[in-house]
Parts: structure tokens; sequence; C-alpha cells
């Protein structure tokens, strides 16, 4: 039997589950079963026939929520829970409903109450900002997009292959992150006291979207239980590319460090 805990990775924003390939052979590596969970309708472009769209274009937070509450529910241990961008925002709200081992978070998205916007924000969603109705639209990434906002310190291949592997993503999830503020109950708001796990709060100093003071904030909510690791010259694709050796180094040093406490 395995002594390690499940893991459970889960994608952002216009991905999909191969997005985190190396950080799932990462964590497979050190020996841990992993499971990277497809988010509603989150196919290539290629899938992205009428049925899923007009699934995906229906898509809220909430349903992102429960499909993946529904695979915690089998799992036979509390897992790591690992979400990057809009990933680490569920995987905050999964840690408020369900035991986790841990959650890490990279390069999240920020939760409501915490004020994410910025210039380099809005410049990052570009057109999608003119989709009207947004909260019934499907928003998409130009590669003008990914290079300024996504992969601004990455390489010209890894910029290439990201925008190779992006998909669409849900106008409704993006409305009611952004606008959080005009819900009486933001379905974005998590409830800190109920993660009682170890967090980690990953962030690239040159992240665009959700930028390293972003991070700092929901490092801060969690108070005692959170650990900042804040990667110097990363930017938002914390996930692979350029920075990753020293986003895993940073990450399974934590992980190590939680099981040793653990096992004492």
């Amino acid at each position: 039997m395995n002594p390690l805990p499940p893991v459970l990775l889960i994608h952002g924003m216009w991905s999909t589950p191969d997005t985190l390939k190396e950080l799932r052979v990462s964590f497979e590596a050190q020996g841990y079963r992993v499971q990277v969970p497809r988010l509603p309708y989150h196919f290539s472009l290629n899938e992205m026939h009428a049925e899923n769209r007009q699934g995906l274009r229906a898509s809220g937070v909430d349903d992102y929520v429960a499909s993946i509450s529904q695979l915690m529910l089998t799992l036979d241990s509390p897992p790591i829970v690992v979400g990057h961008s809009l990933g680490g925002l569920l995987a905050q709200l999964i840690a408020a409903k369900h035991e986790c081992k841990m959650l890490i978070l990279l390069s999240s998205a920020a939760p409501a109450g915490i004020n994410s916007w910025s210039w380099s924000v809005i410049r990052t969603f570009g057109h999608n900002l003119f989709k009207f109705p947004m909260w019934q639209s499907l928003i998409n990434l130009n590669k003008k997009n990914i290079a300024y906002g996504i992969a601004n310190s990455q390489t010209g291949v890894i910029k290439d292959e990201i925008a190779r592997e992006a998909t669409l993503e849900s106008g409704r999830v993006s409305w009611q992150i952004a606008m959080w503020f005009l819900y009486r109950k933001p379905k974005t708001r998590v409830d800190f006291e109920k993660v009682r796990c170890p967090v980690l709060v990953v962030g690239g100093s040159h992240d665009k979207i959700t930028p390293i003071g972003v991070q700092r904030k929901i490092a801060n909510k969690y108070t005692h239980k959170a650990t900042l690791l804040e990667v110097e010259g990363a930017c938002h694709w914390t996930v692979g590319g350029s920075y990753f050796t020293k986003v895993s180094d940073g990450l399974f040093s934590w992980v190590n460090n939680k099981n040793a406490i653990n096992r004492g």
C-alpha cells in the first residue's frame, strides 16, 4: 500500500488536463498517485463542437466545484490538492468543503474580497472584455495575450506551445471571478477558517495576471497555516517551462517537510 497521500491537480482557465503534464510527471516521479480531472467541457479546440461549447457557456464556478467534489468523494484518503490559476481558486473552495492533506496554490486566482484588477490584467484579457454580455459568452486567448500576460518570461517555444494547447473558457466563470463585488453572495468567496490543512502559496515576481501582490494577500488570509514561496523572474506559467525547476524544488521541499512532520 502506498503510504503517500493521493494528489489531485486542478488546471486553470483556457486549459485542459494536458496543461499540467510536467507537474503530474514530477509528482509521479516522487511516488504519488495523481489524478488530473477535466473541468466541465474543457476539451481541446478541435473537440469543441456545438454541444461542448454550449455546455461551457452555461457553466459557472459552482459547476466546476461540484465536478471536483464528486471526485473527492471517491478518494480513499485526504489528498494533496494542487491548483493553478483558476484551479488555485477552485482548490481553495474545495479545501473549505473537504478534508485535505495539504493545499498548494500556484499563481492562484483571487477569491472574493481580494481586488485583482490592474492594467496588466486588463491587457491580458484584451478583446474578451468587449464581449457582451460576457456572462453568456465564451472567451479565448490570442497569442499576444499569452505572450504579454501568461508566459511573459518564457521562451518563444514555450509561448507557442501554450498557444497551441489553449482552449475556450466560460465567460460566466470569468465574470464571477472578476466582478465578485456585484454579488450579495459571491460564488468565489472562500471560508478561510474552514481550510484546516497546511497551505503553500507560490507566485512569480513577473506574474501579470495574478500578480505576486495578490499571492501575498491570499497567503495572509491563511495566517499561520500558510507558507509563501516567491519565485524571482517567474511569470504566471508556474506549471512548466523555464522556471518550473525552481517551482518544483520549492514545492517538494515544502511537501517533504510536511510529510516528515506528519510521520514524526
